[in-house]
């Protein structure tokens, strides 16, 4: 008996073992559904009602909600919807292009704050299944540094849900010029509120964690999240700073980063900064293409960093999304346990998840199930995620190439979302 129960062990170790490495065993019960196109009524959408998404992103465009856009459907495995709309580019600088650039179902966009579930959340889901780390663990123990001013026990999991009492936002590149020089104005920094009494959306929560992964892993984030989520899925349009010879495939952005300038300019603005713009020298005078439109990721870490940096496509983000759908696997590829998706993707604190977005209706719609995680992005990025429909449904715009608004605002592409997500709900039969 002992000896079964010998056998036993070793063979669980071993097929743990050979999840983790990223190659799962040889069995048809461990291969995860695969993408493939579809037309919508071998999925149970009907066709002509989900046509609506057309209409809806085609008025948008007009109504100068955004330049362009790029939308994916897929439920069961099966793309059913998947098109683009408008431009890529249509501004430089808020001069009209005499031919602006058409945009294309394989554009390559800013994900901006998806950034922070497409990939930071997806890194710190692979350290948990890999044992390398625990939610529960403080961040001083990998970072003694960061215990300066009260935050010596704040956790991993007060980051995930925006608990930990970090700034929402402040302009690091006023006063370091590389990741380092970050990590060490974080560490100094006090405490905006006690950890764990309130939930305060927190970019500065997601540069830790990204820095977590790098000293827990030894790699820079970037390389870590190829080497250990996109390669192995062959996520090719999927990166961080996208070398120059891409840039007709990357949608445009912002002329330059006048919202930012505004943040520490306007004290009315949303964000009280102390600051004066004038400090700092190297403001983008150009329209961003392929450059972060983040200003703490692009001046301060180099287009590298746990809250915004990450440029992907929609069906590259829809090979990651359809991973967490079926359990951490795609293919014989598997990257989690799907006890521990089940876990970041279940309310923890303040109704949210560890990353994850939950009850969001603003973006998601009327009609998502209890079950539905998302996220969006500033640059006009959204993604919904329904495991009980087995559905998810991505929405990536430029709307920033528009220009702001007399109040220095964007228009929001929330509504748009809501209507699509309301669209393709109400299409299923």
């Amino acid at each position: 008996m002992k000896r079964l129960k010998l056998l036993l062990i070793v063979l669980a170790v071993s097929l743990s073992s050979a999840v983790f490495s990223g190659n799962v065993v040889n069995a048809e019960e461990q291969s995860g559904q695969k993408l493939s196109h579809a037309h919508p009524d071998k999925a149970g959408f009907d066709p002509e009602k989900l046509k609506g998404i057309d209409k809806a992103i085609t008025e948008a465009v007009e109504d100068g909600v955004t330049p362009g856009a790029v939308v994916l459907v897929a439920k069961d495995g099966k793309i059913v919807k998947e098109e683009a709309y408008g431009y890529a580019q249509k501004y430089d600088m808020g001069e009209l292009l005499k031919k602006p650039r058409e945009m294309k179902k394989k554009t390559i966009f800013d994900l901006a704050s998806v950034t922070k579930v497409m990939g930071t959340t997806q890194g710190i889901m692979k350290l948990v299944s890999d044992g390398e780390l625990s939610v529960n663990d403080k961040v001083s123990e990998y970072i003694p540094e960061f215990a300066q001013n009260g935050k010596g026990d704040i956790t991993v999991a007060d980051l995930l849900t925006h608990t930990s009492g970090l700034t929402p936002w402040k302009p690091t590149y006023l006063y370091a010029d590389n990741s380092e020089e970050v990590m060490n104005y974080i560490n100094q920094l006090p405490l905006e509120y006690p950890t764990g009494t309130d939930r305060r959306y927190s970019d500065f929560s997601f540069m830790v964690l990204g820095f977590l992964i790098e000293e827990i892993s030894g790699q820079k984030l970037d390389n870590y999240l190829e080497e250990n989520i996109y390669k192995p899925l062959k996520m090719h349009d999927t990166m961080f700073s996208p070398p120059g010879h891409l840039k007709q495939k990357i949608a445009a952005t912002s002329w330059g980063n006048p919202y930012e300038y505004k943040m520490i300019d306007d004290p009315n603005f949303g964000y009280y900064v102390e600051e004066s713009p004038d400090m700092f020298k190297y403001w983008r005078d150009y329209t961003l293409v392929g450059e972060v439109n983040d200003g703490n990721s692009f001046y301060g870490n180099k287009g590298i960093a746990g809250h915004a940096g990450l440029f992907s496509t929609a069906s590259d983000i829809a090979v990651l999304g359809q991973t967490m759908l079926n359990g951490g696997i795609y293919g014989k590829t598997q990257l989690y346990e799907k006890e521990v998706i089940d876990a970041f993707t279940s309310p923890q604190r303040f109704g949210q998840g560890y990353g994850w977005e939950l009850n969001k209706s603003w973006y998601m719609g009327n009609h998502y199930s209890d079950k539905t995680f998302g996220h969006t992005g500033f640059t006009g990025t959204q993604i919904i995620i329904d495991p009980e429909k087995n559905l998810q449904i991505i929405l990536l715009t430029n709307k920033q190439n528009n220009g702001p608004l007399p109040s220095g605002s964007y228009r929001s592409t929330g509504p748009l979302s809501k209507e699509v997500a309301n669209i393709v709900y109400e299409s299923l039969n």
